[in-house]
């Protein structure tokens, strides 16, 4: 009998066990085909997520700038080609890269192949995990693409429709022009010299015609403007000052081609002047040329037509009002992209390099001390201590600030001999010069001067050393469509015969990059060094003809009406 029991229920035992493998079994395959559904569903998710994000990032770069975040050409696109989903109306023209870096606060699932082709721009196409751009469309996709495979059948997406988009944008910029409200690009017109030059009409349909009434074509100005071209006429609705600020600003205007309108000319109208949200901690910009600058605790950038561009002079500023407009001191960047560049020079071609060194400012000549842009000596004096700091700082940074406008003061009463009291600086347009300062009472008091009022700013603030004018100079000279500017800067600068002072960033003519007043209006003291008792003021003067390149010495307790001082500031 017991054996029959113990019979029955082993037989019991192993159906239970079968039956419960068998569960198993198919629970384990639900779980793994659900897992493996999750897995799909969330890597589609994840790339979604990116071109949504990218398209939305884009749209904003491309309106502020003018142009979309992507520099390095890609032309690996076999995959999207065989995949169906390119247009062929839209998706013409090139592919780029985005330039993830470009854009601020984005973070992405995938495109981490950015990061190789940045510094291997000649390999781009080697790299799959990227997402790139078409310059036409603005459509983005990823290139690699993820791959999903269902009831055996593989499927790869690029983007995140499958479909080809032909979906047609207004295009709002054209290498880097901005197309006016009413206004449709159409397409480009090549000069004799093979030089092609937008085309806008009113009509966004319309075809370039040389005999159209509506057609508009783009005539660049590389040199800043002062008066109306003879060769063009104002409508009564048009501002001859609002004309000569938005080519300056834009580099050009759009001429009728035919002349046979009202409207011989359209001009863009300047953007109200927009400012970043404060820096809280020093941080890294990047310019919609790729360019990099770094903005300094407790600064906004410009993010204005004209002064947002590190190649044009990138201005900064420490204070706005509730209009969004700057009512602090302003700098502008001064790259310095080799290190080993950042060296003493003479653009007036007198001086040799022994003449800009010396152990001890003891002899007569232009000296200043070194740095080698690594050590700081803690134990070395104040003095040595500052240039080795500010050495470092610009070969980490690969630049510095100089003040935009000539140092000035708040009382809107210009300063004068009998009154040259020890005021506030400021760094601001429109403001009376800081005048009538000497450089420091003597070689070992330089308190009451322009180097204790420049070093008492900002932790990080001096007087201008002589190696960063050079540096000024140098930025100048590569620009060649301004250049001419340290041969012969009479047309640049303040220099009233009589002497008679302008206020501080008074008029546009009298800026270079952004900076105002490197010619004309005073003298600056540097902290370059003649000798003992004699130290060197750099730049032009009002009374006199000298140029932006121009070097004088005067005691160091010396106060003029024509001497001033301009401030720079390091990371």
């Amino acid at each position: 009998m017991l054996k029959n029991i113990i019979k029955k229920e082993n037989g019991i035992s192993m159906i239970s066990l079968v039956v419960t493998i068998i569960i198993l079994l198919i629970v384990t395959n639900m779980l793994i085909y659900n897992a493996k559904d999750s897995i799909h569903i969330k890597a589609l998710t994840n790339l979604y997520s990116d071109i949504e994000l990218l398209r939305e990032k884009v749209f904003e770069y491309y309106n502020e700038y003018g142009q979309i975040p992507a520099k390095i050409k890609y032309t690996n696109i076999g995959n999207l080609s065989n995949a169906n989903i390119l247009s062929v109306n839209n998706d013409i023209g090139d592919f780029y890269v985005i330039d993830s870096e470009a854009m601020m606060g984005i973070t992405l699932n995938y495109g981490k192949d950015y990061e190789k082709i940045k510094d291997n721009q000649e390999n781009a196409n080697s790299y799959t995990d990227v997402y790139i751009i078409n310059e036409n469309s603005h459509n983005i996709f990823y290139v690699q693409g993820i791959t999903i495979t269902e009831n055996n059948e593989t499927k790869t997406y690029y983007t995140d429709y499958t479909e080809p988009d032909e979906t047609t944008i207004d295009l709002r910029y054209t290498d880097n022009i901005l197309i006016p409200e009413g206004y449709y690009y159409i397409g480009k017109e090549a000069d004799s010299s093979g030089n092609q030059s937008v085309i806008i009409s009113t009509n966004k349909d319309e075809k370039i015609d040389n005999t159209s009434q509506t057609q508009y074509i783009w005539q660049k100005e590389i040199s800043n403007i002062d008066k109306i071209p003879s060769t063009i006429v104002l409508s009564e609705e048009q501002d001859e000052d609002e004309f000569i600020k938005s080519v300056n600003h834009y580099k050009g205007y759009f001429k009728n081609k035919n002349k046979v309108t009202d409207i011989d000319i359209i001009y863009l109208t300047i953007k109200e002047n927009k400012w970043s949200e404060e820096y809280t901690e020093n941080g890294k910009y990047v310019d919609k040329n790729g360019n990099v600058a770094y903005i300094p605790k407790g600064f906004r950038v410009s993010l204005a037509e004209g002064t947002n561009e590190i190649r044009d002079g990138l201005v900064i500023t420490d204070k706005i009002d509730e209009d969004l407009n700057s009512v602090g001191n302003e700098f502008v960047w001064i790259p310095v992209e080799y290190f080993d560049e950042f060296v003493r020079e003479d653009f007036e071609g007198v001086l040799t390099e022994s003449d800009f060194i010396s152990t001890e400012p003891t002899e007569e000549k232009y000296y200043e001390p070194l740095g080698d842009g690594q050590a700081i000596d803690e134990t070395a004096s104040d003095n040595i201590k500052e240039v080795q700091k500010m050495y470092k700082s610009i070969k980490e940074y690969k630049g510095f600030y100089i003040g935009r406008y000539e140092t000035g003061i708040e009382i809107d009463t210009p300063r004068t001999s009998t009154s040259a009291i020890s005021q506030e600086p400021v760094i601001k347009r429109n403001k009376y010069i800081y005048n009538y300062i000497s450089f420091g009472n003597s070689s070992t008091d330089e308190s009451v001067g322009a180097v204790e009022k420049a070093r008492g700013m900002y932790e990080n603030s001096t007087l201008c050393y002589g190696v960063q004018w050079d540096a000024i100079m140098r930025w100048i000279s590569q620009d060649s469509s301004i250049n001419y500017i340290l041969e012969d800067s009479l047309e640049n600068g303040n220099y009233n015969t009589e002497g008679k002072l302008a206020k501080s960033g008074l008029k546009e003519k009298y800026q270079i990059k952004n900076i105002y007043d490197l010619a004309g209006n005073v003298a600056e003291w540097t902290m370059e060094t003649y000798d003992l008792e004699q130290k060197v003021l750099r730049g032009g003067k009002s009374g006199g003809t000298e140029k932006i390149t121009n070097r004088e010495k005067n005691n160091i307790d010396t106060e003029s009406g024509l001497y001033g001082f301009r401030v720079a500031l390091y990371i």
